[in-house]
């Protein structure tokens, strides 16, 4: 469970095609021989994202990200590199030939791939427990009531959990699963962390079990509903964050869900896992929920992956309100229109279905409102706008969230609309924007201040941070570009090209690194296995000179002119140095000479140079 071979990572780069790679996410156009679309890593109007089939890469010219398919999977999904590899090798149905890793990568990935088995083989045994023990009688007759069918319970593999910690461990025992790895999984947990010897308990007991599943439908944690009420005060209870599971980083359902999100370009999140699976069910399928009410800054970067735009659907109460209101927030902070379906008092995405039938919530879904305008009908509801405090307070809150809003043509439309619901002027609306900005810039520059001077200790080390390489010397970038894409002058670069010319200026030492690198422009292929051995910032910057048009016919005569003016330029600035020296250091008679005879000899150098430029034809 070590490194992955390097032929097995050659294979699965040639077997990828990069256009059903990245269309599994969102839709491609055809733009000639290349392919476009809105680049998700950034907010643009108009595709600037571009995917080369013949190369098998992508590229972004608005934000400059690029590589090759396993470059995207793993920025799209925040998967590291090895996963990613897996899950293209499995993809394509490659077997991947494995070398030995470190002692602790070993224990690492046996721990995920046992971890794996464990949820996959219990997800199982507690969906059977379901289906056919008389232990989930009452965990059957609840479903029934909710109106859930035993083929809803097949499609997502819910199960029951017992309540007796026999059953468990009768069962771990039969699959052979250690107590170390069911501790590991969350399943089993400790009575007392500071006395081993009180025993275990099972944190799922006589619940309801909800598979959690990544986005390729592995199982990796569970939620589970208690059946009483009094049982717990817990409604739902997930598996504790492991080796495989952060609850902050996942929604349930987004497995089944990613494609019709894609579809209908928007997605909805609702509160609970039944809400959602019978919404999705009922035939309302670009529908998710997070793992309780907590919305994460993590959960609006894996949306924004999908969509630029989301209907909340959260119940209408305080707490509902507040859950919509932090998630605007959040997703406003990464470009996601925010729109909210008011669901009528009491109700819930599921009973809502139940009562009235998925039409009356699909039709609550498609005139969900503004975020703006739900939070001004909710205000209006519930305070006297016609008292001068309350509407104060209501401008100040709407005031507080129209700052956030990125896209000054949104922020007037909406300072518009709103101005006009509350009987404002929108330069007066404006204005409690603009107080708002600053008092927060000011806070934030005062926040900075007590930092700096709040002691005299270390501060924060970079040393792993990976900084963007310094922008090439523009002839650098030539040359970069037609070593990657010309196999003559890449030959004559590498072995025939004065490197002196290059040496010295800013990106030559990456140049040579190019050059090299064990690739073949007329093999696309070896230039994308190659990245991945790159940073990101180095392989998007080459990716992008990939992209681009080659201005030149003939790569050979042009990159000989490039170097020819290199060299030039180089020889130029030696002759720059030398005579300022001679007329600022006031040197003795043999410095003097010697400079002098230096002088002469760059300038011969420099005349030659000159004569073998005028003879290399334009290639401009």
């Amino acid at each position: 469970m070590g490194r992955i071979a390097e032929v097995s990572i050659q294979q699965v780069i040639a077997a990828c095609d990069i256009v059903d790679v990245i269309s599994t996410y969102f839709p491609l156009k055809r733009a000639g021989t290349s392919f476009k679309a809105n680049c998700p890593f950034h907010n643009e109007k108009s595709p600037s994202f571009h995917v080369t089939p013949s190369r098998g890469t992508y590229h972004c010219f608005g934000c400059g990200e690029g590589g090759n398919a396993i470059g995207f999977v793993m920025k799209y999904e925040g998967l590291p590199f090895v996963d990613t590899v897996r899950k293209l090798a499995s993809k394509y149905g490659i077997t991947l030939i494995e070398e030995a890793g470190t002692p602790e990568q070993e224990a690492a990935a046996g721990i995920r791939v046992k971890l794996l088995a464990l949820h996959r083989e219990i997800a199982q045994w507690f969906h059977q427990l379901l289906l056919k023990s008389p232990l989930a009688a009452e965990a059957r007759a609840y479903l029934k009531a909710r109106g859930l069918t035993s083929g809803t319970a097949r499609n997502w593999t819910i199960g029951y959990a017992p309540a007796d910690l026999g059953y468990y461990q009768d069962w771990a025992r039969e699959r052979h699963f250690s107590t170390d790895i069911m501790l590991e999984s969350g399943i089993f947990a400790p009575r007392d962390e500071n006395n081993p010897g009180r025993g275990l308990y099972a944190r799922f007991r006589h619940r309801i079990m909800f598979p959690i599943r990544n986005d390729h439908g592995d199982t990796i944690a569970f939620s589970g509903r208690v059946l009483r009420a009094e049982d717990s005060p817990a409604k739902y209870v997930n598996s504790s964050t492991t080796a495989i599971f952060n609850k902050s980083e996942v929604f349930f359902g987004l497995d089944k869900s990613k494609r019709a999100i894609h579809k209908a370009e928007k997605a909805i999140i609702c509160e609970g896992q039944i809400d959602m699976l019978m919404a999705y069910e009922a035939g309302i399928q670009n529908i998710i929920a997070p793992l309780g009410t907590a919305f994460t800054p993590q959960h609006a970067r894996l949306l924004k992956r999908h969509t630029d735009q989301v209907v909340l659907c959260y119940d209408s109460d305080n707490a509902g309100y507040n859950a919509a209101a932090k998630a605007f927030t959040l997703l406003c902070a990464e470009g996601i229109f925010v729109r909210v379906a008011a669901l009528p008092p009491g109700e819930d995405p599921d009973s809502l279905i139940r009562r009235e039938g998925v039409e009356a919530l699909r039709e609550r879904l498609d005139t969900a409102r503004d975020f703006f305008d739900f939070q001004i009908d909710l205000r209006a509801s519930r305070l006297d706008l016609s008292d001068t405090r309350e509407r104060m307070k209501v401008l100040r809150e709407l005031a507080e969230n129209l700052a956030k809003l990125k896209d000054r043509p949104v922020l007037d439309a909406a300072l518009t609309r709103c101005a006009s619901r509350l009987n404002i002027g929108p330069d007066e609306l404006r204005k409690m924007v603009q107080a708002h900005l600053a008092s927060q810039k000011k806070y934030a520059g005062r926040a900075d201040e007590r930092r700096t001077s709040h002691d005299a200790g270390p501060g924060p080390s970079f040393e792993n941070e990976s900084p963007d390489p310094e922008p090439a010397h523009p002839g650098i970038k030539f040359l970069l570009q037609l070593a990657l894409t010309d196999p003559a002058a890449r030959r004559w670069l590498a072995h025939g090209a004065d490197r002196s010319a290059w040496s010295t200026l800013t990106g030559g030492e990456f140049l040579e690194r190019v050059l090299a690198a064990p690739i073949d422009p007329a093999v696309p292929a070896s230039i994308t296995a190659w990245l991945n051995t790159l940073t990101p910032a180095e392989s998007s910057a080459l990716t992008g000179l990939l992209h681009q048009s080659s201005p030149v016919s003939d790569g050979l005569t042009s990159a000989r002119q490039a170097v020819a003016s290199l060299r030039i330029t180089a020889v130029t600035a030696q002759i720059d140095l030398l005579q300022n020296k001679l007329r600022t250091t006031n040197p003795n008679l043999d410095t003097v000479l010697s400079l002098t005879t230096q002088l002469m000899t760059l300038k011969k150098e420099l005349n030659v140079l000159q004569a073998k430029l005028r003879e290399v034809p334009d290639q401009g």
